[in-house]
């Protein structure tokens, strides 16, 4: 997959920024699959997984900026 190609271990990845759009039915699609993705690799519940844009709105252009914004300072 994408993280074997990158040559990067599920394990190792400390956070995931979400596009978390606040809806029931994207937000349950992206969750199962992040799952599928570091399920088989990582304890369930040991990767945080955030969203700034749910909690800050639809913020068109801004919203990918403020994700970005958020992981940085996560560093």
């Amino acid at each position: 997959g994408v993280l074997a190609r990158a040559g990067v271990l599920a394990a190792d990845i400390g956070c995931v920024e979400a596009q978390g759009s606040g809806a029931a039915r994207g937000d349950a699609a992206e969750v199962r699959a992040l799952t599928a993705v570091f399920g088989p690799y990582v304890p369930t519940g040991s990767v945080p997984l955030g969203s700034v844009k749910s909690n800050i709105g639809h913020a068109l252009a801004a919203a990918g900026m403020a994700g970005l914004v958020k992981t940085i300072l996560q560093l």
